[in-house]
């Protein structure tokens, strides 16, 4: 026996007929038992089909069969589709079309070592073949930064991503994990996701996912090691400082660590969204001055911080603080997966 999906419409003399006796659709799903077939469900459904049934027959020929049948009535208009079985659609549902866990080996001593060792093939080939010039300013100002910390940088091509890794002191990149959008570097389809875990040290954030994103990347900056995180949540097209999300300064005040922006200029020459393939541009990173939120309270205050630190670096007039949002959602960045990767 197989099982499909019938989309039904009544006819206008269906409607009708329906309307005057409500027993009608019944009547119609004891004539197809009648002709073989078994009603499994049925639904009222809103939009162009009336009724959707899954209906379990012998195979195609007889679901055909009890259709024409159906369909001489006069009344009804049918849509047959092959169906999966109930309970292996019911499985369907509940998986992830993307992985929202991280693969927690990335931070293992094996994972840091076969990383460093691809760095070259991976990341910093591309760097110098199309940030050329690179231009990094202001590496100097995280001579004293131990333990954990927050990175954040404008947004405004894939190629971010690497050229932020490439402007950090090597002991604060080496212990450097990268925040990355799970519905575009992990989503199920693609079979390598464990690649920018493994030499990117990306974790999966689902976009908008609320205050459950914040435990493992927590868990990092509690044990040391530094998240790259790009605040405005998606890549600017116009290459301006947007507006901030709450996610980097929620992170900061909850694990007491300190901010670090970085402003890139030039990527949007190299790879601007929407291009896939980078080309050679001039590139500046300018890194600014650790940022403190101790003592800072309001979290609005706080993003303002930062964003007008990112501003400042950037050098455009700062903005006054946000007004309060209900939901904040932890910025969905790249990964270093652009540039030929």
């Amino acid at each position: 026996m197989a099982e499909y999906i019938v989309l039904t419409s009544l006819t206008p003399d269906g409607r009708r007929r329906v309307h005057q006796d409500p027993d009608r659709v019944r009547q119609v799903a004891r004539e197809v038992e009648r002709l073989g077939g078994k009603v499994m469900a049925q639904y009222a459904v809103l939009g162009p089909h009336d009724f959707l049934s899954v209906i379990e027959a012998t195979d195609n020929a007889d679901m055909e069969r009890i259709k024409a049948e159906i369909s001489s009535l006069g009344t009804t208009r049918s849509l047959v589709l092959p169906a999966i079985g109930l309970a292996k659609f019911a499985r369907l549902l509940s998986i992830e079309p993307y992985r929202t866990e991280p693969h927690r080996w990335q931070t293992s001593p094996w994972a840091r070592i076969v990383r460093r060792a691809g760095r070259y093939w991976v990341i910093d080939r591309h760097v110098r073949r199309y940030c050329h010039p690179l231009h990094i300013e202001g590496r100097e100002r995280l001579a004293h930064v131990r333990g954990g910390a927050i990175i954040i940088a404008n947004h405004s091509s894939h190629f971010d991503t690497p050229v932020v890794l490439s402007a950090l002191p090597g002991r604060i990149r080496a212990k450097t994990a990268v925040a990355a959008a799970a519905d575009k570097f992990y989503a199920s389809r693609r079979k390598r996701t464990w690649w920018y875990s493994l030499f990117h040290n990306t974790f999966p954030v689902h976009r908008g996912g609320g205050t459950k994103q914040l435990a493992y990347p927590l868990s990092l900056l509690h044990s040391g090691w530094s998240i790259l995180i790009y605040p405005e949540g998606g890549r600017s097209k116009s290459g301006q400082v947007q507006k901030f999300k709450h996610g980097p300064a929620i992170m900061a005040m909850q694990a007491g660590v300190p901010v670090i922006p970085v402003y890139i200029e030039g990527l949007r020459a190299v790879m601007p969204k929407g291009q896939r393939e980078p080309r050679p541009a001039p590139v500046s990173a300018r890194i600014g001055s650790p940022i403190s939120l101790a003592g800072v309270t309001s979290l609005p205050e706080a993003t303002a911080m930062l964003e007008n630190a990112m501003r400042e670096i950037a050098g455009v007039p700062a903005h006054r603080p946000h007004a309060p949002e209900g939901e904040f959602a932890i910025a969905s960045p790249s990964t270093a997966g652009g540039g030929g990767s």
